[in-house]
């Protein structure tokens, strides 16, 4: 019977839709990431900073394969974001079947396609695709690198400072350096997801339960980078600063050298960063890629009707699930800084600062120890 043959044509594209309203996967990522991208509507989690076990479940096999065919229906955040594209491609099909199934066998003319149009066009679709994932990936991995090398350079400034500084001028600039990558991590996030202020509170400002030395910004200095001169950013405002404590610290021509070169990096660091940011994947190309997806799914059905028959729904939804799939992967990494996990980098940087401002006494007793030793060393194998 005609609803017979209508249901078994929608029976999985219903299924797929139940399961997606009915699912919970906003706690799931909340439990992974702790924060989302920004704009959302709290679906895509930050990426999180794998460590060993991450790697072991990541490599398993064969539990990989059912962990991420099971994760696609239950705790993926793919299918919702999808699910508008997905229910106009899913209502075109079913009109393309129902047309062809029960109305063309009444006398409407018979509308198809051949399937050699999108034979030859697949190609040129699949080089659109590959391009614009391969170009967001590129961009996501120099972003990593560039905040890579900033945690590096602000712990060889921490480390300099505590060898080559005073006590007082070494706590105070080593104070400094976990603002300037939490002030990035600002500018380059949108306003509505990080305030300025309770970031280098949280990132790089005093807590109740470090005192002393071990204390971050005090809320004096918090509010020196807020109320800073208008038209410098806030993370110039910073690089500004770190000079200025290093040529009061009356270092050595070589030192200061070294030291002032580590700062020059973490500005080309930043302006890196301002150029990714800036500078989308051209606007163009992205639309043209979006626009020949669409359509190419669109009328997709009418070509896939006759060799599918029943299937053609179920089809053509598979295909656009993966192909959208893929496109949507390429647009959410374009902007990485909203993709990278910067608030454990930050966190890193500052927890690092803070944990050699507080043992300052016990570092340099170790080192003390270190060399006594190493020169008895010396005098017995001259002895």
């Amino acid at each position: 019977t005609i609803f017979s043959k209508v249901g078994l044509a929608l029976f999985p594209t219903i299924l797929i839709e139940l399961i997606v309203l009915g699912s919970e996967r906003p706690d799931h990522v909340e439990g992974e990431s702790g924060e989302f991208v920004v704009n959302s509507n709290d679906q895509i989690g930050v990426a999180i900073p794998f460590q060993a076990s991450n790697w072991d479940m990541h490599r398993k096999n064969p539990n990989r394969f059912w962990s991420a065919l099971s994760e696609t229906i239950t705790t993926s955040t793919l299918l919702p974001r999808l699910q508008g594209p997905l229910f106009v491609l899913n209502c075109a099909s079913t009109f393309a079947f129902i047309y062809t199934a029960f109305l063309v066998p009444k006398g409407y003319p018979l509308i198809s396609l051949s399937v050699i149009p999108f034979t030859l066009s697949s190609f040129a679709l699949g080089m659109l695709l590959t391009y614009r994932v391969t170009q967001s990936t590129k961009r996501y991995i120099k972003a990593r690198d560039i905040w890579g090398d900033m945690l590096n350079v602000s712990r060889d400034l921490i480390q300099q400072s505590s060898q080559w500084a005073t006590r007082e001028q070494f706590v105070d600039f080593a104070r400094w350096v976990p603002a300037f990558t939490t002030s990035l991590m600002c500018a380059l996030r949108s306003p509505e997801a990080h305030d300025l202020a309770r970031e280098l509170r949280t990132g790089a400002g005093s807590k109740p339960a470090m005192q002393g030395e071990g204390a971050g910004l005090s809320e004096d200095d918090i509010q020196l980078i807020v109320s800073r001169p208008q038209g410098m950013l806030p993370h110039h405002f910073v690089t500004h600063m770190l000079r200025s404590k290093v040529a009061d610290m009356g270092l050595s021509l070589v030192q200061r050298a070294h030291m002032e070169s580590n700062i020059t990096r973490l500005v080309d660091d930043m302006g890196a960063c301002e150029n990714i940011f800036a500078t989308p994947i051209p606007v163009g190309y992205a639309k043209q890629t979006t626009y020949f997806l669409f359509l190419w799914l669109f009328f997709l059905p009418w070509a896939l009707q006759g060799p599918l028959g029943l299937g053609v729904v179920f089809g053509q939804q598979l295909l656009s699930f993966f192909l959208l799939g893929i496109e949507d992967i390429g647009i959410q990494i374009e902007q990485p800084f909203d993709m990278l996990p910067l608030k454990k980098i930050c966190f890193k940087i500052s927890n690092e600062a803070k944990t050699v401002r507080a043992n300052f006494d016990a570092l340099e007793d170790a080192a003390a120890v270190s060399r006594k030793q190493g020169s008895l060393a010396t005098v017995r194998r001259h002895g």
